[in-house]
């Protein structure tokens, strides 16, 4: 029987050394909830390999077994199986405040009950996840919706509840004079795996325009056509969905793609440590951008197994090294996902770096924790004019060279937290990282997988617990 998963309150980290030894990469994160999302489909089994054992896909596991949802796992394996043959609700309850993505469910439910008529309505609480220090908007969700359905759409507060929700309502019969062409000022994982998993439930021609370039894009695009779905073209080109579909979907065996980011973070680790690390299982092209500059800067650290299935790096010898200028762009560029991940390995260098970053400008929390190591850093928010569409906010980090001590910080959201723990692995002396939950959203195995990096790593007796998911 499979054990709770827990999340404890800190954890302790002793560092200073080098880390070694050698990571299997998981599968994932930014691909497998709209995977789970692509479920709704259909009636028939969905068995999903290589699925990463984090708390997000437990929680939307837990989110899909209460509207009827059969979920089998298997976090050994790396199986889960879903079925969907019975939606027994249309609300999405309060669980789907703890992360961001479950807005992949508003879509993907939409598109089911407008071809088994189950119901002609869905209730979401508004999705959580990282803010980034402000709320995240979900506006172009909204509009998302409108654009593929014709839905109607209304907020409700409820009395003695501190979450609000959103009501759609579908029509009848799609309005076929709907504008068939869906898009997002900027590039958007996020509004591209929505879009996505929207059009199985329209019976027109529907297009997107400026879809994000992504590989958990093409994963899932792969997933549905293997299920049937009528798309041409793809996330470089432009993605068209036929409009022949008029069913549900079928069943589907397939593989998550690996981690490119849990590569990146174990890679820029490694060099924050100085040790030497054997990555295996990544995929050599997804992991170009931040794969590509490293070699640029260490190209004899850097080796390859025929096969290249294994990334190995050592990073023992490495020599003082210059910071650089990072402007973030959407893939194949720098990842916004990554920017945090830098910052330690950029703070060790021997001149001032620049990171700039237009997609998530409120990426920034996690700096006022790293001062309390003693980086040094200034940012600023500057208003950018694009021309076309009048501005637009730009986040400026300027990473003087730091020099570090332990400290006591608290985690802020996903990759800043992970920064967070990097930056201890790297400090001698004792660091304390408050709410750690935050990367355990996205790192599967972690501590499992840090102290056999060779980290001291402990984990307080307190914290909190999420269910297991019934066992595959």
């Amino acid at each position: 029987m499979s054990e709770n998963f827990f999340i404890p309150d800190s954890l302790k980290i002793s560092g200073g050394n080098p880390v070694s030894g050698d990571i299997k990469i998981s599968g994932a994160k930014n691909s497998i909830l709209g995977l789970m999302a692509a479920a709704l489909l259909t009636d028939d089994v969905v068995t999903l390999r290589n699925v990463p054992y984090i708390t997000d896909v437990l929680e939307m596991g837990h989110i899909l077994q209460d509207i009827g949802v059969k979920v089998q796992f298997n976090p050994q394996k790396r199986i889960l199986k879903l079925q969907a043959n019975k939606i027994i609700k249309n609300e999405i309850s309060h669980q789907a405040s703890h992360f961001r993505a479950s807005y992949y469910l508003w879509g993907s439910l939409l598109a089911r009950f407008s071809r088994t008529k189950e119901f002609d309505s869905l209730k979401v609480c508004l999705p959580g996840g990282c803010s980034f220090g402000g709320k995240r908007p979900t506006d172009f969700h909204e509009e998302l919706i409108k654009t593929v359905f014709g839905a109607e759409i209304s907020i409700e507060t409820r009395e003695n509840e501190k979450y609000s929700y959103l009501n759609f309502k579908i029509p009848a019969q799609e309005n076929a004079d709907l504008c068939p062409v869906y898009t997002t000022f900027k590039a958007s994982h996020g509004a591209t795996f929505h879009w996505l998993l929207s059009v199985a439930g329209s019976d027109n021609c529907k297009m997107m325009y400026n879809a994000s370039l992504e590989p958990e894009v093409s994963n899932l695009i792969a997933m549905l056509q293997k299920m049937g779905l009528g798309l041409i073209g793809n996330e470089r080109t432009g993605i068209i969905y036929d409009g022949k579909n008029r069913k549900l979907l079928k069943g589907v065996d397939f593989e998550v793609i690996p981690d490119r980011l849990e590569a990146a973070t174990y890679a820029l680790l490694t060099l924050s440590t100085k040790g030497a690390v054997e990555l295996n299982g990544i995929n050599f092209d997804h992991c170009s951008p931040w794969l590509g500059q490293l070699e640029r800067m260490f190209s004899h650290s850097i080796y390859y197994s025929t096969d290249k299935k294994k990334l190995c790096l050592d990073f023992r010898k490495v020599k003082p090294y210059d910071g650089f200028i990072m402007q973030v762009t959407p893939f194949p560029g720098f990842e916004t996902d990554l920017q945090q991940i830098w910052t330690p390995v950029l703070a060790q260098a021997k001149t001032e770096s620049i990171i700039s970053d237009l997609i998530w400008p409120g990426r920034s929390a996690h700096l006022d924790q790293m001062a309390k190591f003693g980086l040094v850093s200034k940012h600023y928010q500057f208003d950018v004019n694009s021309g076309q569409q009048g501005s637009i906010k730009n986040l400026y980090i300027n990473i003087e060279p730091s020099n570090f001590h332990a400290a006591n910080v608290e985690g802020t959201d996903l990759r800043g937290t992970m920064a967070t723990i990097m930056l201890a692995a790297s400090i001698k002396g004792e660091s304390t990282i408050n709410n750690p939950g935050f990367a355990l959203r996205g790192y599967p195995n972690l501590l499992k997988n840090l102290e056999e990096l060779g980290i001291d790593i402990s984990s307080s007796k307190t914290g909190r617990e999420i269910e297991a998911l019934p066992e595959l």
